[in-house]
């Protein structure tokens, strides 16, 4: 059971490169197709089965049966079992929908979506930084590859853009594992947090000279900025419309349901469990950047002129959202948490919706999509959810997260009365995309076409059940919270020993 997280992940590489030998051997499509599909369900119950187990106890499993001070460590709590999950099930969920609307399905994309996933749940079960900054490469790599297929100018302009983007990043973050090693002697996060102990068990830190407390934290914000731009917070956002655009809608539905979560869930991870804490210059550069990116955000949805572009601003509005929650300490890690839960369910419900607009009308821009949604109230209800759920009005699941988040800012404003501020502006991110989609709810629902088109029946059935799944999450938060989002926060939170004991236990193997 130890081995299942490295298993998954390195069964799903190996599925993406078997599907390319496939098409060599000219292989069927169709027989492809259901090839690639079984390794997501092997993932999806693979990551359920995770899930089950790490409720009992942290999971380790070293590569090859190294020490894991030498050997690459697949570590796991609750708290990373959770997000695997939600990982995992919602790739699945979004599979069937690949070729449904405008992607070209071919084995490429098969290949590359599998990369997709791999990478996405390789951040999330490693514990171990090298293997950290190589899982968000092949995630990279295959976003790159995905945003690209659709085989339009835009796409490979925004894929382009993007990559650029990732490519200096990624160095950066990639300078900073190098740095931690000088520093401490070894990548394995669980062992690297006992620095404050002084359990060295390679003798002292090479910047003995320094007080390596600051070495580290100077290390951790090196490396925060480097996943700024996988969490589009401003001003390193400006990929994310285009790209989201550009790409199919079971693509962009899954990169903004899990894509942006996986950044932060690497930020909360590398300072929880290596610093115990996120430290006060941190928390004031993510609320500064999250009300940036509010505001942002919230304008943008206000003024765009296309439905996509609308649609991705507002997985830049709730990434500033989520910056902020982070920002509160251990309160706020089950806020980042619920809005992880949120937008994995919000977030594909819109682009599916937007997508079947777009690939019905053949554009994007409203003044092309006059009345778009009158052949199907599915479709009606569907957009109307979602853009009821970005702006935060109940019974929806993303209203909850944002009330928690409401509720965190007004009992931490007893000791800092500047938080006002972020409550003024997070009060206000909701009022711009208020206007912003009552805009579009106008133009795409309420306005008179004869030219109207149905959905095929799939596309309809993926609409209802995103939509009841985002109101009954909401009405039912409560059971959501207290089984899924408390638990699995509190792990991060309160058993760090757990996670660090059991990496060291590991290093004598």
């Amino acid at each position: 059971m130890e081995a299942l997280p490295a298993l998954t992940v390195y069964l799903l590489i190996g599925g993406s490169f078997t599907l390319i030998l496939f098409k060599a051997l000219r292989v069927r499509a169709s027989i492809l197709r259901v090839y690639s599909g079984l390794y997501l369900v092997f993932a999806a119950a693979s990551a359920l089965l995770i899930y089950l187990e790490a409720r009992k106890g942290v999971l380790i499993y070293v590569v090859g049966g190294f020490p894991s001070l030498i050997g690459i460590a697949y570590e796991v709590d609750l708290f990373s079992a959770s997000m695997g999950l939600i990982i995992a099930v919602l790739s699945l969920a979004m599979y069937p929908l690949l070729g449904i609307l405008d992607l070209n399905l071919n084995e490429y994309t098969m290949s590359l979506y599998l990369g997709l996933v791999a990478g996405l749940l390789g951040v999330t079960y490693t514990g171990d930084l090298f293997n950290s900054f190589v899982m968000l490469e092949v995630f990279t790599i295959s976003m790159l590859g995905l945003i690209a297929a659709s085989n339009t100018v835009r796409a490979y302009k925004a894929a382009l853009r993007y990559g650029l983007l990732a490519f200096v990043t990624g160095l950066i973050y990639f300078l900073g594992a190098a740095l931690m090693y000088f520093a401490v002697g070894a990548l394995n996060m669980g062992y690297i947090a006992t620095w404050n102990t002084r359990l060295f068990i390679l003798g002292k830190a090479i910047y003995a000279s320094l007080p390596l407390e600051s070495v580290i934290l100077f290390i951790l914000i090196l490396m925060t900025w480097s996943l700024i731009a996988e969490e589009a917070l401003v001003p390193l956002h400006f990929w994310l419309p285009e790209a989201y655009s550009a790409a199919s809608p079971a693509i962009a539905g899954l990169l903004a349901g899990v894509g942006e979560a996986v950044g932060y869930y690497l930020l909360l991870r590398l300072y929880y469990t290596l610093y115990s804490a996120i430290p006060e210059p941190v928390a004031l550069m993510l609320r500064v950047l999250g009300v940036v990116t509010i505001i942002v955000g919230g304008f943008g949805i206000l003024y765009s002129d296309r439905l996509l572009s609308m649609i991705s601003y507002s997985v830049i509005l709730d990434s500033g959202y989520i910056a902020i929650a982070a920002s509160l300490g251990p309160s706020g890690v089950p806020v980042v948490l619920a809005y992880v839960v949120a937008h994995a369910v919000v977030k594909p419900l819109l682009f599916i919706t937007g997508g079947w607009a777009v690939f019905n009308r053949g554009g994007d821009k409203l003044g092309d999509l006059q009345g778009v949604f009158r052949g199907s109230r599915i479709m009606q209800l569907g957009f109307v959810t979602g853009a009821v759920a970005v702006i935060g009005i109940p019974p929806t699941v993303l209203f909850s997260a944002k009330l928690e988040l409401y509720i965190n800012l007004f009992n931490a404003m007893g000791t800092d009365l500047s938080l006002i501020l972020l409550l003024i502006v997070a009060l206000l991110g909701s009022g711009l995309a208020l206007a912003g989609f009552i805009k579009a709810v106008s133009v795409t629902v309420l306005s008179y076409s004869d030219n109207i088109g149905k959905p095929r029946g799939v596309v309809e059935a993926y609409v209802l059940v995103f939509t009841i799944i985002v109101v009954a999450l909401g009405v039912a938060y409560s059971i959501v919270a207290q089984g899924f989002i408390e638990p699995a926060s509190q792990s991060l939170i309160y058993e760090r020993f757990n996670y660090v004991m059991k990496a060291l236990s590991a290093i004598g193997r």
